[in-house]
């Protein structure tokens, strides 16, 4: 049986027996002959290891009785608990997090994409904008076939019909073939030219973010990206790699990946952003997150959860990483009703790649079940902007 006290705000273990069990499973700091624990590690023991936790007049404690004494100072400690417990669950290691810590990661923990540089060419048509529709079209059949089998620029046609010659744009693609390639956009309704800074403006009113979605857009474009409506799949945009095109075979056809915009002062229900990420996971495509916007002085020092180990290969079997090793993973604890900003995330990968660690996010849901997603920094060569990678993570 394992024997805890709690004195004085601190809970540790003293019985010799007991302190040789739990170091040898990694629980707690050593302070001499003592163990002393976090108020999740105990409330874990509690539960799962049949440990007695006695007040300082040796009277027993129930898993309540002890989380009221800390969670005045920590108020999400039933959310740090459920993440501590699922890993350990899993039966691997998973320790608080201190600074002093580093991961067994180099500093590059990312992914670079390719680019190819976007040359456009003069075209000669005009776009009639919708200012209410947020759309505009081609007043020349050519011109629209050409962007659209060229660049896949606008839908040329009916969506994946080969029926009608009318070339349509969304508000993105119109403002960049305005930037880019000198089509003339005119608004339909009074035969007014309308200038790119100008469409944007008109379409922030409608449309939040609109400049921010709109940045992102087009640096993905100008390194040859094709960037199209990621709408039926939960997101902003769905992205394809450089070459790709409408006419090019069945190969051709379905994007690999999605692109969300999460501009730094939004914050998002975490429970949404996750459904997000599912969605682009269950047709087998990439998520990615971009923040655009950015600052060096945007970035924050936020608290950190734990420090987590997996499993590594010793001989010829797979055996728990423990503290001996260097950890994995910065874990951070969320719940399905909190909130996350662009900020946070950015803040948090930035410092997980500085301690040479890979940043994962526990969120709890209502059943107390966990998932778990693993967010990498993807390189988009000459980008201004920050992108993510989350992938589903499974310990």
């Amino acid at each position: 049986m394992l024997e805890l006290r709690f004195d004085t705000g601190k809970i540790a273990a003293t019985e010799p027996e007991t302190v040789g069990k739990l170091a040898s499973d990694f629980f707690g700091d050593r302070d001499g002959e003592t163990i002393v624990l976090m108020p999740e590690e105990a409330m874990y023991l509690m539960l799962f290891r049949n440990a007695i936790m006695r007040d300082a007049e040796g009277k027993e404690m129930d898993f309540n009785s002890l989380a009221k004494h800390f969670v005045r100072d920590e108020p999400r400690l039933f959310i740090r608990y459920n993440a501590y417990r699922d890993w350990r669950d899993r039966g691997l290691v998973v320790r608080r997090y201190r600074p002093s810590i580093h991961g067994k990661h180099s500093k590059k923990t990312f992914k670079k994409y390719p680019d190819q540089k976007f040359e456009p060419a003069a075209i000669s048509a005009k776009a009639y904008w919708y200012p209410d529709s947020l759309f505009s079209v081609l007043d020349n059949e050519e011109a629209g076939l050409e962007i659209f089998n060229k660049y896949w620029l606008g839908q040329y046609g009916v969506y994946k019909q080969e029926r009608g010659r009318q070339s349509k744009l969304d508000f993105f693609e119109t403002i960049f073939l305005a930037k880019h390639l000198g089509v003339d956009v005119v608004n339909v309704a009074n035969g007014r030219k309308v200038t790119p800074l100008k469409l944007i403006k008109e379409v922030a009113k409608k449309r939040e973010y609109a400049k921010q979605l709109y940045d992102v857009y087009e640096d993905w474009r100008m390194k040859g990206y094709v960037v199209k409506s990621g709408f039926k799949f939960g997101s902003h945009f769905r992205i394809y790699f450089p070459g790709a095109s409408p006419v090019k075979g069945e190969e051709w056809i379905h994007s690999k990946h999605v692109l969300h915009v999460f501009p730094k002062e939004e914050k998002l229900l975490i429970s949404e952003w996750s459904r997000a990420v599912r969605v682009a996971h269950g047709v087998k495509k990439t998520f990615i997150l971009g923040v655009p916007e950015l600052k060096k002085s945007d970035y924050k020092e936020l608290p950190v959860d734990f420090v987590a180990y997996r499993r590594k290969m010793g001989n010829g079997a797979w055996v728990r990483e423990t503290p001996k090793d260097k950890p994995r993973y910065m874990l951070i604890a969320v719940s399905e009703d909190e909130h996350i900003g662009g900020v946070e995330l950015a803040s948090l990968l930035n410092m997980a790649k500085d301690m040479g660690l890979n940043l994962l996010l526990s969120i709890t849901d209502r059943e107390t079940s966990i998932t778990y997603y693993e967010l990498k920094k993807i390189v988009l060569p000459g980008s201004k902007y920050e992108y993510y990678e989350i992938e589903w993570f499974k310990p």
